[in-house]
């Protein structure tokens, strides 16, 4: 009985310490993913990372969602499409008022390479390296619509709201 418990007495402590790093290591060899870039990134409610940059939160049914900015009549969301995703994931946009989500590419990926928003008919769109692309629309009905990659694998979430 002896024999057989201290195998599991070190196998427990050494199945811990592997489970608690798992992945650091990788993110430190990532370029861009070091502790000092770490620093700066936040649990969204979705479970996803966002960077720390500064965007007005509003509430949504999945969490918080980016308020847009207001420009001559339309609202208007920048949108990176990174190693992270979308950021913001989840925006939050009124319903009968014109949209414009700006879209920046922002590594050299492809499921990064197009986006679409199904809901509003858009089609697939090019994104291009660095370079903003603006996808206009305006949303009708409230409710959540989700805009794509090209290859249906990276999503972000738009919450229209009355």
């Amino acid at each position: 009985m002896t024999r057989s418990f201290f195998p599991l007495l070190l196998a427990v402590p050494l199945a811990l310490a592997a489970c608690g790093d798992a992945g650091s290591d990788e993110r430190a060899d990532m370029p861009g993913m070091g502790a000092e870039a770490m620093d700066d990134m936040h649990e969204m409610p979705d479970g996803s990372m966002m960077d720390g940059a500064e965007h007005e939160h509003v509430a949504s049914a999945d969490g918080e969602a980016a308020a847009p900015e207001m420009v001559d009549g339309v609202q208007v969301v920048e949108v990176e499409a990174g190693r992270m995703g979308y950021q913001p994931r989840q925006i939050a946009l009124e319903a009968g008022v014109p949209a414009r989500l700006v879209f920046t590419r922002t590594v050299e990926d492809e499921c990064s390479s197009q986006i679409t928003l199904p809901a509003y008919a858009v089609p697939t769109t090019d994104l291009p390296l660095g370079e903003p692309v603006a996808i206009e629309f305006t949303p009708t009905e409230t409710g959540e619509v989700q805009f794509v990659c090209g290859m249906d694998m990276q999503r972000g979430t738009i919450a229209v709201v009355s």
